[in-house]
């Protein structure tokens, strides 16, 4: 997003955000057709009393396996990741919010990792659908293999998620706004903290790690996920790997997201202010009334044309010889 006052960065910032959408959507295209990535082997578990819809998630190929892996910087697949497909009435689904749609333990053993979706939950937030929910699930897998299992803060962990899914839109941008109204100011390293809340607190928080991932690598590119877990890997602290991807610290990574923020802050009231409700609504009145005069006009002609039309079944005074 712009910074405050700076409206010409509007357009410059669309054409990153769509350069990210297309950059994602051709990673899965690019290493496929190189050859040189096997991607991480999915093995579905399906239980029994799934609806249809989740039945037929385990069936096809997922090239967006080979563009997660792509992302947080993985070349080789690693163990299978377990994939349980459950319905309401099992343990797993008992054991987790009503609003959760998948997990996944996230740690690799030579069994894999697991990865659990409830298919009757979807779609919820910020989840748009059963494959989105395997690919954010698959992600945070392959996050924590990349990291080599060092710790990964909740909200870059979910950031990277969301983008590898390709679930952030509309609604993130709307909790996002919101967000931003609603509460102070939250530093990166209270940010955590929003998933440990309740519904409203967590959604605020993918919110608000999806646009700080993204506002990430708009400012510093594509390659700071790989880059920032495979110097977690190599045994340095967050921080430490935030800088070498960035040149920059965590502080001044959450200062400047905030200040980028400020546009939004601006606008947000403006927009959904008592007077610009009523004058939208005004608006629609009138538009509504010059369209009903428009179409009055338009039914007044067409009669006055048809009263001096000759009618087909009178006499016309014409002679004819």
């Amino acid at each position: 997003m712009p910074r405050a006052g700076d409206g010409g960065g509007t357009l410059a910032s669309i054409g990153k955000a769509l350069f990210l959408v297309a950059l994602v959507a051709v990673l899965p295209l690019a290493a496929e057709a190189t050859g040189t990535v096997v991607p991480t082997r999915l093995v579905f578990e399906p239980q029994a009393g799934l609806p249809p819809a989740a039945n037929r998630l385990a069936a096809g190929p997922r090239p967006w396996v080979w563009g997660v892996m792509e992302l947080v910087g993985l070349d080789a697949p690693g163990p299978d990741v377990r994939v349980v497909l459950a319905p309401e009435s099992s343990p797993f689904a008992r054991e987790m919010p009503a609003w959760v749609s998948g997990y996944t333990d996230a740690a690799t053993t030579d069994a894999g990792s697991v990865v659990v979706i409830l298919a009757e939950r979807t779609a919820s937030y910020p989840d748009g659908g059963l494959e989105e929910v395997l690919a954010h699930e698959v992600a945070h897998v392959l996050i924590h293999r990349a990291s080599g299992g060092r710790h990964v803060p909740r909200w870059f962990d979910e950031g990277v998620a969301m983008l590898a899914a390709r679930s952030w839109r509309l609604r993130d941008q709307t909790e996002l706004a919101f967000g931003l109204l609603s509460g102070p100011r939250v530093p990166l390293w209270k940010l955590d903290d929003l998933f440990q809340g309740d519904r409203r607190q967590v959604e605020r928080g993918y919110a608000l790690a999806g646009t700080l991932v993204q506002d990430l690598l708009e400012r510093y590119g594509p390659a700071v996920p790989r880059i920032v877990l495979a110097r977690l890997a190599h045994g340095d602290t967050f921080d430490e790997a935030v800088r070498g991807a960035t040149g920059t610290t965590l502080i001044d990574v959450g200062e400047t997201f905030w200040e980028r923020q400020g546009t939004l802050r601006l606008w947000i009231p403006i927009l959904t202010s008592t007077a610009v409700l009523w004058f939208g609504i005004s608006l629609l009145a009138i538009v509504a009334g010059f369209r009903k005069r428009r179409r009055r006009s338009e039914m007044e002609e067409e009669g006055i044309e048809g009263e001096t039309q000759p009618d087909p079944g009178q006499p016309s005074d014409e002679i004819v010889n």
